[in-house]
C-alpha cells in the first residue's frame, strides 16, 4: 500500500487566503482579528464561549459551532495542539476527501481549526450509508491493525463477513487512511469518530475525529 508523505501547509500566505474566504460566515458577534490577538487559552474560551455556541469538550479540545456549515475546534493543551495539526495536514488532503471532514481556516500555530460540520450518525445511518455495522467495521479495523503490526489477530470473523469487508469502498479507504497516518484502530471503531455530511446532494458518512495518531498517543497519552 503506498505510502503518502504529507506537509503541513502553515505558511502566512495560504493562511491569509482561506482565511478570507471563510471568515464572513462567523456570526457578527465574533470578530476574527480580535480573536486572533488573545494571547491564552482562557482569553480564547471566553471569547468563543460569550459568541459560538459549545458542541462538545474533551481532554484535549472544546468544539464550537460557527454556522451550519462549520466548527471551531479549540486546542486547550499540547494534546489538542498535536491532534489539530494532524487534521488541518489531513482534512485537506484530496486523496481522503472522500471520508474526512474537510478543514478550513486555521491558526499557523494550530491553536485553533475550523472543521465541516457533520450531523450525528446513528448504527442505522452508518449501516445504511456504509453497507456495514460499526461493530463489524471494529472487528475488522482492529484485525487488521494487528496482522500489519505483526500480531495475530484478535478476533474471529465469519468469513463470508471478512470477504464482504475485504470489498467494501468504504471500509478499504478507512484502512487505507490509518494505515498512512499510523493510528490506532480504536477511534476508527468508534460511532462517535464519524458524521454525516452532504456531499453532491446526498448523504456521506467522513471521519470528524482523526487527530490521534500513534505518534500523537504515545507523545501525550501513553
Amino acid at each position: 500500500m503506498k505510502h503518502f508523505i504529507k506537509t503541513k501547509l502553515n505558511e502566512s500566505i495560504a493562511f491569509d487566503i482561506v482565511e478570507n474566504m471563510m471568515v464572513e460566515d462567523y456570526p457578527s458577534n465574533f470578530d476574527m482579528e480580535h480573536f486572533k490577538t488573545l494571547k491564552s487559552f482562557a482569553q480564547r474560551v471566553k471569547y468563543c464561549e460569550e459568541n459560538l455556541k459549545r458542541i462538545s469538550s474533551g481532554s484535549s479540545r472544546i468544539v464550537y459551532m460557527i454556522d451550519n456549515t462549520k466548527v471551531l475546534k479549540l486546542a486547550k493543551n499540547q494534546k489538542g495542539l498535536a491532534q489539530n495539526e494532524v487534521e488541518i495536514q489531513w482534512g485537506q488532503d484530496s486523496y481522503f476527501g472522500s471520508i474526512l471532514a474537510h478543514t478550513f481556516m486555521y491558526h499557523p500555530d494550530d491553536l485553533w481549526v475550523e472543521m465541516e460540520l457533520a450531523r450525528k450518525v446513528t448504527k442505522k445511518d452508518f449501516l445504511r450509508l456504509t453497507e456495514c455495522s460499526i461493530e463489524d467495521m471494529d472487528m475488522y479495523l482492529r484485525n487488521t491493525y494487528d496482522i500489519n503490526h505483526g500480531k495475530r489477530p484478535i478476533f474471529t470473523m465469519d468469513p463470508q463477513l471478512k470477504e464482504a469487508l475485504d470489498e467494501n469502498e468504504f471500509v478499504s479507504e478507512i484502512v487505507d487512511f490509518m494505515l498512512n497516518i499510523d493510528a490506532p484502530a480504536g477511534d476508527f471503531g468508534r460511532l462517535s469518530s464519524y458524521g454525516i455530511v452532504q456531499r453532491g446532494g446526498q448523504d456521506d458518512i467522513v471521519l470528524i475525529d482523526f487527530g490521534l495518531t500513534n505518534d500523537v498517543y504515545q507523545t501525550y497519552y501513553s
